[in-house]
């Protein structure tokens, strides 16, 4: 399956099984981020902003924002942009 392909299945999803991803993929991630020099590292702060967050959302899922149709294409380019700029700052 491509990402393409993932991005329309998750684009499909209700907000319901979209808070069940979005809870697996977070526990995926902290699993994958062990390294302590890693660049990614959420403060305590971020964190208790991010449970709020869905805290909130899973208390009024109607809240819930869709992306934009270019939302992953975008970050596709941001993401390219930030690794370009660390690559040349070397």
């Amino acid at each position: 399956m491509s990402v393409d392909q993932i991005e329309e299945q998750i684009r499909r999803l209700t907000p319901t099984d979209l808070g069940r991803l979005t809870k697996w993929f977070g526990r995926f991630l902290a699993d994958r981020v062990t390294s302590p020099n890693s660049d990614w590292q959420e403060s305590a702060e971020q964190i208790a902003e991010l449970e709020r967050r869905l805290a909130e959302f899973k208390a009024d899922p109607a809240i819930a924002t869709p992306f934009e149709p270019d939302y992953f294409d975008n970050l596709r380019r941001q993401l390219a942009d930030e690794r370009a700029k660390k690559a040349s700052a070397r």
